[in-house]
């Protein structure tokens, strides 16, 4: 098995080389792609070095891993967390007639969401809950069922509802019983026929069933509706029929007595059931709703989920000298051995577990022992259960400790508490108060480094404790319950004499999911919601000079789900109860593209810091920019401010503000404590109106023009307060004529190309340098939109990068799809948030639209409160409530196509908001992600990192094109490499899709949350595949392409201005290279226009497989040319394997110009062969590792005989790690 760990002995020099000053001296950022952050001076992990001194227990808070655990919770994570139980932690079976559910499904009905369903056919059914373990169980007073019952019309009724209890699982108490005489539940509705206007219902079943094409609005071809109009092949399957005859089932168990066994059984009969589906099953003391699963009752413990041979070994973080092993069991080992090794492979055994009856196996080592790793090897349990190991404990030298990173310097009257002395701990540890925590007497020694900014995972990951959740399925190696908790984070701390004013303001710019804050030994306030500021007075509280203690508990989300995990089938279920807690980080309960992520990213996310001002500060400012469109020749700027007096005394001075170089001022008194609104309008202030403008753009539509913003007040000739930031000159305008959004940038026509974000990063770790980079790869793709779904984006770094990059920004709210979770539970924490958002980011030009759900309205309390804020806080900034319908269409596919389908689609003649198909990384990044026994064949570890054969992926499909295109890959580089292919073909085809109505279109997804197989354009480590060249050539501003509905050549003009004389010319080449047909034609095309340019003719001569390369000149200029493959037979290319290799001639110049690199590489084909998909990568040239990220200008390009093509390849010094970049190419038949 091989195990990545985040701080190996590789990755533990790159750190001691950054806290040498690598990032300030050096310039070379040492981390490897895919860790992040990546910039040295935006990383705040604590860095891990050996303790060779002091004799201790090593294994304490160390990674480990386990051959198998019998759930989520009791993972090998809990035997080195230094909590020692001697109890058997709660765990949970839960079964049906037909079975054990397995691990994956057995809390499925316990996750109080009713879209987590399954399915028991059969007329005689029952389920099962068993609650195993030692402890108090919880009393029960009713239990209630819901679900729904397809049954057979032609079958008598009648029903028998049994609910028991049982202590032992094999003695039964029958506590309620219901008969009936009817049919099952109730009925439930045709949700076709609800559709339908009332007249319709009243027709017979058949003309109902007619009626259900009244999709036909929605579903119907770009090219018309009747029979002869070409049709797609994708449908929706069975989804869009007539369901089969259903009832609703809600049932409840009222107990005449509240009950507490451990076991529970209802059993349910009914002659006419075919099939019983259910969606929750749920437990009430009272009134009160339990929460049954075993996460919420935390014992450290691992747990094996078998009781023949298994295995848990830890890593101590180098190699160590250590003489005894202690082992604290539950249910231990009767036979077994400890191994040792220094590399994870190689094991030398060194003792056999002693096999006694004691709890604690206390193992001493003579002589003395050296290695990394220790393992157990465990033969035999001491009775017929499962292994059950509470510690494992390891005493002697060496390991790693974490050694933090110090806090940034005061600068502008502002302290980072960043880094520095934080630390962390499990709130179940912790016996004291918060004033006691944030006193200067407290001891801490037992807690853990943090990271901050960081989750409570991260601050654990970062410090040894867990292994990468990123690399193959390490994150079953991290318990549930352990992170299913609140956390105490602590730090220690100095403010400088520099930092000077009147007041001392502490802000936390992000937690998740509630915080107390304490300031040496006072409550200083609270915070709730993720995507909320915390600002708080602590004038006189904290002292300049001396030591200062914050302490910080974060509440963890009162309902957290529960676990999905992927399998090499099925994705698992999207969302959960998760979403009852929102504003938060819903995603992170697991999704198909995201797995479950422990703790649901709770913790200080963002930065914490002190500024210091004087009694009036700066708050809330707002820049509004009108034109008087269509001309655009002249602006009105206004500047909005609040002004906020802290003292008991009115505070006169000067409020001073400037845009660019325009500056204007006011005398203004603002009284004691009180706030006062200041505006700044060109109707007063004529230097407010600005001629001919330097406008912002959308990327492509014109320059990213920023101007600086600076507001600040005076008083007795000192600055009180400041505040600065970049903005820009624009106006958004919109329509909705005809149900269809158009929005509209300084006049024009905006195309919204581009993609969906889910996260970041799953575990919130990117910072500034991340965001620019993948915000520039979208700008890089011709793209111009990006959408923060769901709202879970909510660093400024993103919002800054977009106005950088010119990437407008379509802004959810915290809403998933209704069937992913629960309205939010509270509308005002959720509005509070939605409020403090809009005030943060409204000052950014790339703000183009707020949305309020996600495919499906927000409950009527928030849309009217979202429609009622938006206008008052950032004016001329639409806001609509449904990303998927109304005046904009959605909803997928999600699966690869036949490219012919992208042309044909619904969603048509409207913004798409989501569209996409699996992406597979390249051979590289897949061995980054998975360890080498589970390269290949696919198994369960592709699915764990999304590549799900089924669900909404349905990669089976995407497999099954590579199978006919070039026939089945026997290993995994080889399906990589072919994958590209796919990759190109449907992501290109995606946007090309769009011409005949040019509305936008956002992939779903264009960015990777994590190592991820599907939905993505470059992958987690930024390794661009095929797919970001597909898009890129897909979304010029000015574009040929071939139309394969109709074989016609299409000149797509988006945003590139009215165009004149343009040569449009086409080539049909057979496999040879050779041209075997050609035509041009003259064309003129205005911009956001579609011109269809003359038809291809394929003569039935052409080889089997052929190609198309298509050109537009403008003069001698080539302003866009084009590539495509084509079988006879859709979709085969199978006789391109028959292809000679080829060895291309390349000529590359590699140059430094101040801290960018420049490569330019001239590929050459002097043989008589094409030379197809040439992929070039950028590598150091002493190790032979990638560099990234790189924008190419191009990539895996195709060459014809005696063709020459020109790569220009950018990156920055930076990211090159020190080394002197090269160039591998490489290519399907090179």
């Amino acid at each position: 098995m091989r195990v990545r760990f985040y701080f190996s002995i590789v990755l533990l020099f790159c750190i001691l080389l950054i806290s040498a000053g690598c990032g300030s001296k050096s310039g070379f950022y040492n981390k490897e792609p895919g860790s992040y952050p990546g910039n040295p001076a935006e990383n705040f992990a604590p860095s891990l070095q050996p303790d060779n001194d002091n004799y201790r227990n090593i294994a304490r808070q160390r990674p480990a891993w386990n051959s198998s655990s019998y759930d989520y919770n009791l993972t090998a994570q809990l035997v080195t967390d230094g909590i020692i139980e001697c109890k058997a932690p709660f765990r949970l079976a839960f079964s049906t007639n037909h079975g054990v559910l397995p691990r994956n499904e057995r809390e499925w009905l316990l996750d109080h969401n009713s879209v987590t369903t399954f399915s028991i056919p059969g007329s005689d059914v029952f389920l099962r809950y068993d609650l195993l373990g030692d402890g108090k169980v919880p009393e029960i007073s009713r239990i209630a069922i819901t679900g729904n019952l397809n049954f057979d019309e032609g079958k008598r009724g009648g029903y028998r509802y049994v609910c028991s209890g049982s202590d032992d699982g094999v003695n039964w108490t029958d506590l309620v019983a219901v008969n009936g005489a009817g049919l099952p539940g109730r009925e439930r509705p045709d949700p076709f026929r609800m559709m339908m206007p009332a007249a319709n219902q009243r027709r017979s079943t058949q003309a109902r069933r007619s009626q259900q094409t009244g999709f036909g609005a929605f579903m119907m071809s770009p090219y018309g509706n009747d029979s002869t109009a070409p049709r797609p092949s994708f449908s929706f399957g069975a989804g869009f029929r007539t369901p089969r005859p259903q009832r609703i089932l809600e049932l409840s168990f009222d107990f005449e007595k509240p009950v507490a066994y451990k076991s529970y059984k209802v059993s349910l009969t009914a002659p006419s059931a075919e099939t019983w589906t259910f969606g929750e099953l749920e437990f009430f003391n009272g009134n009160s709703r339990l929460k049954m699963t075993p996460s919420h009752d935390f014992r450290s413990g691992w747990m094996s989920s078998g009781k023949q041979k298994e295995w848990v070994y830890v890593d101590l973080g180098s190699i160590s000298t250590f003489d005894n092993i202690k082992l604290h069991w539950i249910n231990k080992a009767a036979s077994g051995s400890i191994q040792i090794s220094d590399d994870s492979r190689n094991w030398l055994e060194i003792a056999s577990l002693p096999g006694n009856s004691d709890r604690v196996d206390d193992i001493k080592l003579s002589p003395e022992v050296k290695a990394r790793y220790v393992k157990l090897i465990l033969d035999t349990p001491e009775n017929d259960q499962n292994y059950l190991l509470s510690e494992l404990e390891v005493f002697g030298r060496g390991g790693l400790v974490p050694v933090p990173k110090p806090s940034p310097a005061v600068k502008d009257n502002r302290m980072y508490l960043s880094g520095g002395n934080w630390k962390i701990q499990r709130s179940s540890e912790v016996q004291s108060s918060g004033e006691e925590l944030s006193s200067s007497g407290y001891r801490d020694d037992g807690w853990l480094s943090a990271t901050v900014p960081g989750t409570v995972l991260v601050s654990y990951r970062n410090a040894g404790a867990l292994p990468d959740p990123n690399f193959g399925d390490n994150q079953l190696m991290i318990s549930e319950s352990y992170f299913n908790s609140d956390f105490w984070y602590r730090n220690e701390f100095e403010v400088p004499s520099s930092l000077k004013g009147d007041r001392l303001f502490l802000n936390f710019d992000g937690i998740n999911w509630k915080a107390e804050v304490f300031v040496n030994g006072v409550r200083t306030g609270n915070i709730g919601g993720a995507f909320t500021t915390g600002r708080f007075d602590v004038t006189g509280n904290v002292k300049p000079g001396q030591k200062n203690v914050l302490a910080v508990l974060i509440h963890k989300n009162d309902n957290p789900g529960v676990i999905k995990e992927k399998t090499a089938l099925n994705a698992d279920k999207n969302g959960g109860v998760l979403g009852g807690d929102n504003p938060t980080y819903h995603a992170s309960i697991g999704w198909d593209w995201i797995p479950t992520i422990r703790g649901r990213n709770i913790g200080i996310w963002n930065d914490v810091h002190l500024d210091a001002t004087g009694n009036v500060t700066v708050d809330d400012p707002f820049i509004s920019a009108r034109l008087n469109l269509p001309d655009t020749t002249e602006a009105g700027i206004t500047m909005e401010v609040t002004l906020s007096n802290h003292s008991e005394m009115t505070v006169s001075g000067t409020l001073e503000s400037k845009f660019g170089k325009i500056a204007v001022q006011k005398d203004v008194s603002v009284g004691p404590g009180a706030q006062l609104n200041v505006k700044f309008a060109p109707a007063d202030y004529p230097a407010l109106s600005i001629s001919n403008p330097e406008l912002w753009w959308p990327n492509g539509y014109g320059r990213q023009i920023l101007h600086k913003v600076e507001i600040s007040f005076k008083a007795d000739g000192e600055i009180s307060d400041s505040k600065s930031f970049m903005s820009g000159i624009r106006e958004m305008t919109y329509t909705e004529e005809d149900g269809i959004l158009n929005l509209y940038v300084n006049g024009r026509r905006f195309i919204g190309h581009g993609g969906n974000w889910g996260f970041p990063e799953s575990n919130l770790e990117y910072r500034g340098r991340e965001y620019d980079a993948a915000v520039a790869y979208h700008a890089d793709m011709n793209f111009t939109m990006i959408r923060n779904w769901v709202g879970q984006t909510g660093d400024d770094e993103f919002y800054e990068a977009c106005d950088r990059h010119g990437i407008m920004v379509w802004q959810d709210f915290w809403l998933a799809n209704p069937a992913d979770g629960p309205d939010p539970y509270d509308p005002e924490l959720f509005m509070d948030n939605a409020e403090n958002m809009v005030r943060r980011i409204r000052n950014h030009p790339s703000i183009g639209l707020y949305c309020g759900r996600n495919e499906g309205n927000p409950p009527e309390v928030l849309d009217t409160a979202l429609r009622s804020m938006i206008p008052q806080l950032h004016p001329g900034i639409h806001y609509i409530s449904n990303s998927s319908m109304g005046v904009v269409s959605g909803g997928g596919p999600y699966n690869a196509l036949p490219v012919r389908d992208y042309f044909l689609l619904y969603g048509f003649n409207k913004f798409h908001s989501e569209r996409g198909m699996p992406n597979v990384m390249n051979y590289e990044s897949l061995v980054e992600m998975l360890p080498e026994s589970s390269l290949w064949p696919q198994n369960s570890l592709w699915g764990i990192h999304d590549y799900c054969l089924e669900s909404a992926q349905r990669a089976a499909s995407f497999n099954q094109m590579i199978d006919k295109a070039f026939g089945m890959p026997d290993n995994a580089k080889r399906f990589t490499e072919l994958a590209q292919w796919i990759n190109y073909n449907g992501y290109r085809g995606m946007f090309e899709g769009r011409s005949m109505y040019r509305q936008g279109l956002l992939l779903w997804m264009s960015h990777p949350a994590w190592p991820s197989m599907v939905w993505q354009t470059y992958d987690y480590y930024f390794d661009p595949t095929a797919a970001y060249f597909g898009c890129k050539k897909a979304c010029e501003p000015l574009h040929i392409q071939w139309n394969p509905v109709y074989d016609t050549i299409e000149v797509v003009n988006l945003y590139a201005g009215d165009r004149k004389g343009l040569k449009a010319k086409a080539q049909l080449l057979n496999m040879d290279g050779s041209v075997f047909w050609e035509k041009e034609t003259l064309v003129d095309c205005r911009e956001d226009e579609t011109v269809n340019c003359f038809r291809l003719e394929f003569p039935d001569r052409l080889t089997s497989v052929h190609f198309i390369r298509l050109s537009l000149r403008e003069g001698d200029k080539v302003v866009s040319e084009n590539f495509y493959w084509r079988g006879v037979e859709d979709g085969n290319y199978q006789a391109l394997n028959k292809l000679p290799h080829v060895k291309l001639e390349d000529a590359t110049i590699v140059k430094r110009s101040g801290e960018d690199w420049i490569i330019t590489t001239t590929l050459i084909n002097s043989t008589d062969t094409p030379a197809l998909m040439v992929r070039l990568k950028v590598v150091g040239k002493q190790s032979g590792k990638r560099i990234l990220p790189v924008f190419f200008s191009d990539n895996y390009v195709s060459l014809m005989p005696g063709e020459k093509k020109l790569i220009t390849m950018k990156f920055k010094n930076c990211d090159t790690r020190g080394e002197k970049p090269a160039i591998e190419i490489s290519g399907f038949n090179l």
